[in-house]
């Protein structure tokens, strides 16, 4: 269940930090549906590997980072090698892109905020801000850097997944039920 716990806690912040990596082809709905299918034996593994060291995870890849972390060495790369091949991937490395797409896709297509909403709302938050008198101009433009710099990321981010949510779309059911 730790495995669980931290790709919830990674999609968590995928959320908030926004991901900037584009991609060369979409995911198709068969390859969602393969990496829905490898879930169980994900689980599976991760109570066997629930002992091991905490790993300092990419939480915008946390998949594909663990992998690195792994150097391509260890019994548990060489599990989840098995685990790939069972369910169609031609690599470790296979699996865990699309399971991160899939993941930041699925964190965007279930947002029940639409990009039109958080773009008003990014909005309204500058013009609160700018008429706040209670704060100094030098407040003001800190804030709204850093606003900007994560509205920008989160642009990105969302930019970088639309081509993979309309492969999510009809496995959306069983994604919900999966990072419920």
């Amino acid at each position: 269940m730790k495995l669980l716990q931290r790709l919830a806690v990674a999609l968590t912040m995928l959320f908030f930090l926004g991901l900037s990596h584009a991609y060369a082809e979409p995911l198709t709905s068969e390859q969602v549906g393969r990496f829905i299918a490898s879930m169980p034996e994900l689980a599976a593994l991760g109570e066997k590997y629930q002992d091991i060291a905490q790993r300092n995870i990419d939480p915008r890849r946390p998949l594909g980072s663990s992998l690195e972390l792994m150097g391509g060495k260890g019994q548990e790369y060489a599990d989840l090698a098995q685990l790939a091949a069972r369910h169609g991937f031609s690599s470790p490395e296979q699996w865990a892109d699309v399971g991160d797409r899939t993941m930041q896709a699925y964190q965007f297509a279930s947002s029940p905020v639409p990009p039109d909403q958080a773009d008003a709302m990014y909005q309204q938050g500058i013009a609160n801000i700018l008429k706040d008198a209670k704060l100094s101009a030098e407040q003001k433009q800190l804030i709204l850097g850093r606003m900007e710099k994560t509205h920008s990321r989160n642009q990105q981010a969302r930019q970088a997944v639309d081509k993979d949510i309309p492969a999510l779309k009809p496995h959306m059911a069983e994604l919900d039920k999966l990072f419920e």
